[in-house]
């Protein structure tokens, strides 16, 4: 792959506008085969019920306690092409491409031209990103949103220019108010903002304050009305308090992981709009006064939020499968065998992504503010789901970095490779003595 992509990279253009055809290539004969009208994880009902009660004029609806934005998406394009789920799939797509198209150009800033184009490459056939654009969920469009935020952040950092810094920061709010998620990775941005440089020591503090007020400008709206519904401070979305860890009682929440957070489900039935308990000062208060089990619970999810295979995901229970059908007919069942079959490639998959993308991370040098950016947003999303839990899907919106340092690590293995390869060329000088006496040798004993 890496010599293909070497000798097309003489013509970077062409050859990246290759790469984006055969992302939406593949993205668009994946989506042709799935159900016109059939969806596969149960949130898509009430996005998709969201979307249709915008289009009428009543808001979201009484009982959608979810984050905003994916709605308004969906109603955006049933106001263009009508209520078609293909019609999503198919700006999702677009979207699919976009991502690679902002991979590249990450990847391009953070390392060099060659792991920018392996990125690319490896975005496009990455069966996780191939995937999000059929699901009618949500996680497509925060990636999207994520990576475009790192871009124009990027882009701050080698020009001092206002505009880039607000477009980050909308970017950014869009994404929170798609995904909270965002509030795992935003302290770490801020942080990384007023980190002084040598070129704008000045300009960094100016650029935290332009970017904060971005942020809170996109997400007061929802805020208040999220005040006024649930009275109480929410951040996007109400999250009961019993989603979150019994930290003084782990194995009391090793079995309400186990079946599948029946408690909360039962707990929002009751109080719709949440109780006092779910109030944020007393959620955090429960992790500082289990500081030690706090550490316990967030190493053991790290490791399912790093799983090789999906471990925790519903869709494949026939339970599951059975109970959401029952709610609404164009639920999709997705057969034991097809699921099996996802796991051991998932499996295969993953293993040379991790691996590669280890190489890479050690060898990527210099660690310059580009590639830390890189790093924190893959380091604050583990450390904030495993806080609170951790499945394989939470990590998709940071795989496009660690694709980035897989390619590094492609890159680096290839050239070494390389190095080896001439060494074992070129004789060795105490070969090459040799060869000439010998020749010497045969000519003297001609003439003679």
């Amino acid at each position: 792959m890496i010599n293909a992509i070497k000798k097309l990279g003489k013509d970077r253009k062409k050859t990246l506008l290759m790469i984006l055809l055969l992302s939406f290539g593949v993205r668009l004969t994946f989506i042709s085969m799935l159900k016109p009208n059939g969806f596969y994880f149960s949130d898509t009902r009430h996005y998709d019920s969201a979307a249709l009660s915008l289009l009428s004029g009543e808001g979201y609806g009484e009982k959608y306690n979810r984050s905003p934005v994916y709605p308004v998406f969906m109603a955006l394009i049933y106001a263009v092409f009508g209520h078609s789920f293909v019609a999503v799939r198919f700006v999702e797509t677009l979207l699919g491409v976009l991502l690679v198209w902002l991979i590249y150009h990450i990847a391009r800033k953070a390392f060099d031209d060659r792991v920018a184009l392996v990125s690319a490459v490896l975005a496009a056939l990455f069966p996780h990103f191939i995937i999000l654009t059929g699901l009618l969920y949500s996680t497509n469009l925060f990636t999207l949103f994520l990576a475009c935020s790192i871009y124009f952040l990027v882009k701050s950092e080698e020009k001092e220019a206002v505009h880039y810094i607000v477009l980050s920061g909308v970017c950014a709010g869009l994404a929170t108010l798609t995904i909270p998620a965002m509030f795992f990775i935003l302290p770490f941005w801020l942080l990384w903002l007023m980190m002084r440089t040598q070129r704008s020591a000045g300009f960094n503090f100016v650029k935290t304050l332009i970017f904060s007020a971005i942020i809170l400008a996109v997400l007061t709206p929802w805020t208040i009305r999220n005040f006024q519904k649930y009275d109480r401070l929410t951040l996007v979305r109400p999250v009961p308090h019993t989603a979150f860890p019994t930290l003084d009682d782990l194995n009391s929440q090793r079995a309400k992981i186990a079946n599948g957070f029946e408690d909360t489900t039962e707990y929002l039935k009751k109080h719709p709009n949440g109780t006092d308990d779910d109030k944020l000062g007393r959620i955090f208060g429960n992790y500082l006064k289990h500081p030690v089990q706090s550490i316990t619970y967030m190493l053991g999810e790290i490791g399912h939020f790093w799983a090789l295979y999906p471990d925790r995901l519903d869709t494949p229970s026939p339970e599951y499968q059975q109970k959401i059908l029952a709610q609404d007919h164009r639920m999709v069942r997705v057969k034991k065998m097809l699921w099996n079959a996802a796991v051991i490639a998932s499996i295969i998959i993953m293993s040379p992504v991790f691996a590669f993308s280890l190489v890479g991370l050690f060898t990527s040098r210099p660690v310059n503010r580009k590639k830390m950016l890189l790093l924190i947003c893959i380091i604050g999303m583990m450390i904030g789901y495993s806080l609170i839990y951790a499945e394989v899907r939470y990590r998709i919106p940071i795989e496009p970095y660690v694709l980035m340092f897989m390619a590094a690590g492609l890159v680096r293995m290839y050239a070494l490779l390389q190095v080896r390869r001439e060494t074992k060329s070129i004789p060795s000088p105490t070969g090459a003595m040799q060869a000439n006496w010998a020749s010497h040798i045969t000519t003297t004993e001609k003439v003679n």
